[in-house]
């Protein structure tokens, strides 16, 4: 009976260090994000007002794994708030990141791991506006459609939009369970982001913190 115990645990232990050693060369993750974001100083002022918000979006990464515990990460994605409060505009920001990720490949087939990410955000800010035509404004009755150019003292509504281009660095980590050879789904990824985005009042860079959650799914490729 002692015989038969020690047989199987051997063989448990062989099959979970197999498992361990099984690791695939790529890795290609798509997800779901989410973002509490601070984008603007909360500290004084109209940032105060405004607050964290939330924002919504997708991500994808690829993964090259050096071997079994250290990794390279491109990590690109973008999420968007159709109305932050108070300035009521449009927010759209896309991140793109790359930096190392180690993992720890001893549970089968849990993966938990750490990374940090350099790289740059974009913000694109928009809102519409109403206003009236002035009243020197030309009329082209020839152009069709007739409102494409619309005369003198006219209603209209218009989007104006402003981008800007900025350092952002990401540090956090996540959990990746293996659903099979090819699939492994990773129920959640935290991490910290700094963003560094010109104030709206100064114009001059501050510190932006927020919390970026995520969830998805792998697709692996190619062994060691």
């Amino acid at each position: 009976m002692k015989k038969s115990v020690t047989v199987i645990a051997g063989v448990l232990l062989f099959a979970l260090g197999a498992a361990a050693t099984d690791v695939p060369r790529f890795e290609t993750e798509l997800g779901y994000t989410y973002v509490r974001a601070n984008q603007f100083n909360q500290n004084t002022g109209l940032g105060q007002k405004i607050g964290g918000f939330d924002m919504n979006g997708g991500s994808a990464q690829f993964i090259y794994n050096a071997n079994h515990w250290l990794s390279g990460v491109a990590d690109v994605g973008a999420v968007a708030k159709g109305n932050v409060g108070v300035v009521n505009v449009e927010d759209t920001t896309a991140f793109f990141l790359f930096g190392p990720r180690a993992a720890y490949r001893r549970h089968g087939r849990f993966t938990p791991y750490a990374q940090i990410l350099f790289g740059g955000a974009n913000r694109s800010i928009s809102r519409e506006l109403n206003a009236v035509t002035d009243l020197n404004t030309p009329i082209f009755p020839v152009v069709q459609p007739l409102n494409l150019f619309p005369g003198p003292g006219v209603d209209i509504t218009a989007r104006v939009s402003a981008s800007q281009t900025a350092f952002a660095m990401a540090a956090g980590g996540g959990l990746d369970i293996r659903i099979g050879k090819r699939f492994s789904f990773r129920p959640v990824a935290v991490d910290y982001v700094l963003t560094r985005f010109p104030s709206l009042l100064t114009g001059r860079n501050q510190d932006q913190n927020s919390i970026r959650v995520t969830t998805g799914v792998i697709f692996t490729f190619g062994a060691m």
